[in-house]
Parts: structure tokens; C-alpha cells; sequence
């Protein structure tokens, strides 16, 4: 097969499997993440909780990261449209925003990690530095830290007609690549969430032997289940990414001739990209596969609000009737004492 035809062929499949993986990725992670917002928001079991409350914080996160990338990515793919190319203020916002969401996703699943061993701890004093308030604080810190992190790149981040949005500021690129990317994207989020979350199972592990109540014995086992199965998917989404970005940084510039090589390295990054993308999406379904608890809360939260709705609709229309006052021979008629 002539290189040519190997490059189109390897440009094709790029972007026949981007279409098709972002757009399920979007539908389905915006429908995933809102159904974690409404269960752990709704739930009494998880009301009061920190943990349940990392948790929301990071769907938010997911959700934004999501509706903001990937329906601009798709109809990059589709029309070949790319709005960073165009409007210089839509390019430092986008990566501006786009790094301060990921960032805080990544800081839920550590903190949720950290709360959670905390929590199960079997020192009681340990215990206590695990609450409602402390998350609230923590929550707000992280917001304004990222939020002010953003504002290099919103500095840095420019276009130029051959070469797009980018940075073009080698400091600044070089820190980018290795500590944005390679750190705090990757190695950080991974190690700290992972350790915690397998402390915390060790911790579970020996929580019967305490005498705490059962609800609250089986709130920890499973919160504990979900951040394990949510720390495991997190390093399998974003190691290839990473791993992949190294890779990049440590090898030697691609001469724009080989044609092959350049379509081959697209492709893995867009694969590796939508694993990342998968990251923020995924979480809600990664649950119902390992928690039959929290398939029943779904199906719960569900009935309950479906339930609410249809009693406020017959209330509603109750009032409503209640208000008719029908008109018979000039003579006032009350609806209530008429029967039916």
C-alpha cells in the first residue's frame, strides 16, 4: 500500500472513531453525571456527607469539562470548523476553562480519596477531621486556586495562522507539557487518590470490629466500594494519556514529510484523549456496575421523583378545578357541593 494511501486511511479512521467516541462520551457523560448530581443530592442516606458532596463537586466539573470540549471537538471533526482558530478570546478562555474544570475533577477524586480514609479511620481524633464544613472550605480553596492558576494560560495561550492556538512561549510550554499535563494532571491526581483509597479499604476492612451503627457501617462500605472502582478508572482513563504525552515531550521533532508517522501519532492521541475524556464521563456507569446498593438509590431516586411529580400535577390540576365556578341560569353554582 503506498504511504499516501496508508496516511488517508490512518486520517480516515482518526476521524471516523473521534466522531463517533466523543459523541457517545458527551450524550452519555451528561446524562451520567446529572444523575450523580440527583442522587447524592436528593438521597437522604447522602445528605450531610462530605464524601457525597466531593462527589457532586466533581460531576459538576465532569458535566462543565464535557458540554464545553467535546461539542466543539465534534464539529471540529464533522464541518471542520474549530473556533479557537478563529477568535483569539474564545481560544485563552477555552483552555483557560478547560484546565481549571480538569483540575478540579482531579481534586475531587482526591479529596473524595482522603475523605473517605479519614472518615473510616479507626482513631477517633482522625475521624473528626473528616466533615461537612471542611469540605465546603476545601471546595471553595480549590475553586479560586484553579481559577487563578488559569490566568497564565489565559495569558499565554495565542494563535498563529500556521500553527493555531497554542503556546509559543517556550518557558511556559515546557511547563505546560511536563508539570500541567504530565503532574498535576497525571502523576499527582493518581498517587494521591490511590493510596488513600486503598488505606481507606484497609480501614473498612477492620470497621466491624468497631461499634458504630449498621447504616452507617454500610454508608462507609459502599462509598468506599465507589471510590475505589472511581480511583481504579481514573488511572486506567488517564495513564495512556499521559504515558503518551511523555512519550511525545522525550522524542525528537517528526519531519513534516513523514505524512504516516504524523497520521499514526493523531491517532493515538486521539484515542488517548477520548480515554481522558472517558475520565469525566464514565463515572456514573462505573457505578451501577459495582454497587447494587447504588442501583437500588438510582431506581429510588428515580420513583421518588417521578412519584413527587405526578402528585404536584394532580394537585395542581385539583386546584385548578377547585377555582371553576360554572355559571347555570345567572345562579352561582360551587363546584364542590355539586356531585359528581
Amino acid at each position: 500500500m503506498p504511504s499516501s494511501t496508508l496516511t488517508e486511511a490512518i486520517v480516515s479512521a482518526t476521524q471516523k472513531y473521534t466522531i463517533s467516541v466523543y459523541f457517545v462520551v458527551l450524550i452519555g457523560g451528561v446524562i451520567g453525571n446529572l444523575f450523580n448530581i440527583a442522587v447524592f443530592s436528593s438521597l437522604k442516606v447522602f445528605r450531610r456527607n462530605q464524601c457525597a458532596f466531593y462527589l457532586i463537586f466533581g460531576s459538576i466539573a465532569d458535566l462543565l469539562l464535557l458540554i464545553i470540549v467535546l461539542p466543539f471537538r465534534i464539529t471540529q471533526f464533522v464541518f471542520g470548523y474549530d473556533p479557537t482558530l478563529l477568535s483569539l478570546a474564545w481560544c485563552k478562555i477555552r483552555y483557560a476553562v478547560v484546565s481549571s474544570l480538569s483540575l478540579s475533577s482531579f481534586t475531587a477524586v482526591c479529596f473524595t480519596a482522603i475523605d473517605q480514609y479519614l472518615s473510616t479511620h479507626y482513631i477517633a481524633r482522625i475521624r473528626q477531621l473528616s466533615s461537612l464544613k471542611l469540605a465546603h472550605r476545601l471546595v471553595c480553596i480549590a475553586i479560586i486556586t484553579w481559577s487563578l492558576y488559569s490566568i497564565p494560560l489565559f495569558i499565554f495561550f495565542e494563535i498563529q495562522s500556521t500553527l493555531g492556538c497554542d503556546i509559543y512561549n517556550l518557558g511556559f510550554s515546557r511547563y505546560y507539557s511536563f508539570v500541567h499535563f504530565c503532574v498535576l494532571s497525571g502523576i499527582l491526581p493518581i498517587t494521591t487518590s490511590g493510596c488513600c483509597a486503598v488505606l481507606a479499604y484497609l480501614n473498612v476492612r477492620r470497621i466491624i470490629r468497631r461499634q458504630i451503627p449498621v447504616v452507617q457501617r454500610r454508608l462507609d462500605r459502599q462509598l468506599t466500594t465507589l471510590i475505589l472502582t472511581r480511583v481504579a478508572f481514573l488511572v486506567l482513563t488517564t495513564s495512556p494519556f499521559v504515558i503518551f504525552r511523555i512519550y511525545q515531550l522525550n522524542q525528537p521533532a517528526i519531519s513534516p514529510t513523514n505524512t504516516t508517522a504524523i497520521a499514526v501519532g493523531q491517532l493515538v492521541l486521539s484515542i488517548t484523549t477520548s480515554l481522558f475524556y472517558t475520565n469525566s464521563g464514565g463515572t456514573f456507569y462505573v457505578f451501577l456496575l459495582v454497587s447494587k446498593r447504588f442501583r437500588q438509590q438510582i431506581k429510588r431516586a428515580m420513583t421518588k421523583s417521578i412519584w413527587k411529580k405526578m402528585i404536584d400535577a394532580v394537585r395542581h390540576s385539583n386546584t385548578i378545578q377547585n377555582r371553576v365556578t360554572p355559571v347555570s341560569d345567572g345562579i352561582d353554582i360551587d363546584l364542590e357541593l355539586q356531585p359528581y
